[in-house]
């Protein structure tokens, strides 16, 4: 496998990444959008574990805000792993949840 295949299958998973991580994003938005029509009088109520789930999801939004510039630059098939290596050692996990 040369570095252009490693690349473009890089790239391709990342792709299916964000995908994944855009429809659980449009998923907390609108248990957000519930829980605020909740406070102001409405009837809609999400459940506790939908409120974790979409807390959760904010987090995992922080982390790939963080790591959108990091994919774009030359060198991020390096980049990215050697990030992950070193936040493992710090205790520090940049990698949103699946």
């Amino acid at each position: 496998m040369d570095i252009k295949e490693d690349i473009l299958n890089t790239l391709k998973a990342y792709k299916m990444f964000i995908s994944k991580e855009s429809e659980q994003t449009k998923e907390m938005l609108i248990i957000f959008k519930d829980l605020l029509h909740n406070q102001l009088g409405g009837n809609t109520n999400p459940t506790e574990d939908e409120i974790k789930e979409a807390i959760e999801q904010l987090k995992d939004v922080g982390k790939i805000t963080a790591l959108i510039p990091l994919v774009i630059l030359p060198g991020s098939v390096i980049v990215i792993p050697l990030l992950i290596k070193l936040g493992k050692r710090y205790d520090i996990d940049i990698l949103p949840k699946n």
